[in-house]
């Protein structure tokens, strides 16, 4: 059975060593409230209700849980609200207030399942062993279920000191080949707890050896991987310690955790276990199961997941870094930036969470808090790439192309000796050398990039319409796009590029096939419906053009000002009321010169602004 498959749960829910960064670590609790917003109070329980399903399907997790507070103080005998309620509170990560409904549900025959295991995590936190094992005995769990409530229960019998019964529970669990990583994970980390060292270091070694296991769950994998070398360091054994993370390192080399690790056992530092009892060992086991689904629709689930876990570990960086994850991708930033300040100053995962607070504040359009944040990253990290790199894509969004250059002069002075991972460093230097009218450093830097990286789709794309647009290389750079487009076919921007390349060189019927085809691709971009508007006005098919036009005018994102005066201009009297860019390259047209692109002659392409840094399209070594 797939890992994808949603367990019974989602039926009820609708990598560098890091040093202090005292600046921007925080030790207060998890709060993204903005103090001085009073909350909004619904008039009606449907007016709650409905406000709260809203806020859950926006991502507001906290506004949706306050507005079943409301609700609930105006009915609380309805087991649909209450169940709703316990589910928004989990999401939250208002665990109590969901535990106090889930005891009222406990028996319910939709919500008994979600409602035990909080029960359960609620006995594993208050250290009610028995009482534990008793919520997790649920009837026809799912194979995930059945793997969660096994693993679950067998931590229970740690904490109660039955060790042989913990580990044969996680041995009897058997009823799927995929289950195997995960049990040599937990029964090596229930091991360590219970003292049982040979024991663990045999289970973690099988694990550690089989690579292939890592396909299954690689936060599994390699947390196999930190346990035995924190297990070997702790016996004196130096070298089979370095020999584990060398093993783990072989698949995630940048792998921030197992960096860390390896420079303070080479120090000779004192290093501590992978989990210090019971609470951190279950609260790893929930976090490896929503890793594990933490994508498309599995990512409701895993959310309750992780904040099951942070009951038991509220500190736990990889967690809180699994949650500001999820804050993001449903655009919550100023709930993902807390989450990554919680991670503590110490932590492995600190310079990782440094930088992406500078991008997040960016999204949360708070861009100068973004670019003061990131600019004293650099100040704090300055040998790490990613520092630069994070700074130069806000720089970028904000059209700096000046100070994007000079931060990747230094990423490319970092990752010497350059390989063929650096090919978008030299891109995206080369965007923001093109953006300031210098071509040669652009077209020296696209070069480089294609020699580090020859099938690089954005690369072939970038330089082969920059040749056509200028009127130079005009048959090689055709081909470079046409390479593009085989190497991305549903790309609707790449495909606008070689549209819009043949609608530069007078090509027009050519221009209207891969147009229309762009925009079947991408059918609300407003500049790929620009362009088709103009290539179908050049072919007479004058009120097709001023429908794509139409379009483009809705478009998402929206055009920008200029755009759409064009685009006004040309609905009102055609393309003979603007400056047509059909036709205007190639052996029988003037040549335009890449100064003149630059200070503006050119149009860009829906690729262009796709590829540009700071798009949030930008790649990282």
């Amino acid at each position: 059975m797939s890992l994808k498959r949603r367990l019974c749960l989602s039926a009820m829910v609708g990598l560098v060593v890091a040093a202090p960064f005292g600046a921007f670590a925080a030790s207060d609790p998890v709060d993204a409230g903005k103090p001085g917003i009073p909350p909004v109070v619904a008039q009606s329980l449907s007016g709650a209700y409905l406000a709260a399903k809203q806020a859950q399907q926006t991502g507001e997790l906290e506004s949706a849980a306050r507005f079943y507070d409301q609700a609930l103080r105006l009915d609380r005998e309805s087991e649909i609200l209450r169940q709703d309620a316990m589910l928004a509170y989990l999401a939250a990560g208002r665990f109590q207030d969901a535990a106090d409904l889930a005891a009222e549900l406990r028996d319910s025959p939709t919500s008994g399942k979600i409602a035990r295991i909080t029960l359960g995590i609620d006995s594993l936190n208050k250290g009610l062993w028995d009482a534990a094992i008793e919520e997790f005995d649920i009837v026809d769990p799912s194979d995930l279920d059945a793997l969660l409530l096994g693993e679950m229960t067998a931590w229970a019998e740690i904490g109660a000191g039955r060790v042989d019964a913990a580990l044969a529970r996680i041995d009897a669990l058997d009823q799927v080949p995929w289950y195997e990583t995960f049990n040599l994970y937990q029964k090596g980390l229930q091991a360590l707890v219970a003292g049982r060292d040979e024991v663990a270091r045999g289970t973690l070694r099988t694990l550690v050896d089989r690579t292939d296991l890592a396909r299954t769950s690689p936060d599994a994998y390699l947390g196999g991987v930190d346990a035995l070398a924190r297990l070997e360091a702790r016996a004196g054994d130096k070298e089979a310690a370095l020999a584990a993370l060398d093993k783990g390192l072989e698949l995630a080399s940048s792998y921030d955790p197992l960096l860390q690790l390896k420079s303070r056992i080479e120090s000779g530092e004192t290093i501590e276990p992978a989990v210090s009892g019971v609470k951190e060992g279950a609260a790893e086991a929930l976090y490896v199961l929503g890793q594990t689904i933490n994508r498309g629709d599995g990512q409701d689930v895993a959310l309750l997941y992780f904040q099951l876990a942070r009951t038991l570990a509220p500190r736990n960086p990889a967690l809180l870094t699994a949650l500001a994850g999820i804050a993001e991708r449903t655009e919550q930033f100023d709930q993902a930036i807390a989450y990554y300040r919680a991670i503590p100053e110490d932590s492995a995962y600190r310079r990782t969470a440094d930088l992406q607070i500078g991008l997040d504040y960016w999204y949360a359009e708070r861009k100068d808090e973004a670019k003061q944040h990131l600019k004293r990253a650099v100040e704090a990290y300055p040998d790490d790439i990613q520092a630069h790199t994070a700074l130069a894509d806000v720089l970028a969004a904000d059209k700096d192309f000046a100070g994007v250059v000079k931060a990747l002069d230094k990423a490319i002075a970092l990752a010497e000796p350059i390989d063929d991972r650096d090919w978008n460093l030299f891109y995206q230097r080369g965007i923001a050398y093109e953006r300031q009218g210098e071509w040669d450093q652009a077209e020296a830097d696209f070069k480089k990039a294609l020699e580090l990286s020859p099938d690089q789709p954005q690369v072939l794309n970038y330089l082969g319409y920059s040749w056509v647009d200028m009127g130079r290389n005009l048959e090689e750079g055709l081909e470079m796009i046409r390479k593009a487009v085989e190497l991305r076919p549903n790309d609707g921007y790449i495909i606008d590029s070689l549209g819009w390349a043949y609608y530069r060189l007078g090509r027009y019927e050519d221009a209207v096939e891969e147009l229309e085809r762009a925009v079947l691709i991408t059918p609300i971009d407003p500049t790929i419906n620009d362009h088709l508007g103009d290539a179908y006005w050049h072919v007479g098919r004058e009120r097709e053009a001023r429908f794509q036009w139409e379009r483009a005018l809705k478009g998402d994102p929206e055009p920008d000002a200029e755009q759409v005066e064009k685009i006004k201009a040309k609905l009102e009297g055609g393309l003979n009321a603007v400056d047509d860019e059909g036709g205007n390259v190639g052996p029988d047209a003037t040549e335009r010169t890449g100064e003149a692109k630059s200070e503006g002659g050119g149009s860009t392409t829906a690729a262009e602004a796709e590829a540009a840094p700071g798009s949030g399209k930008s790649e990282t070594r």
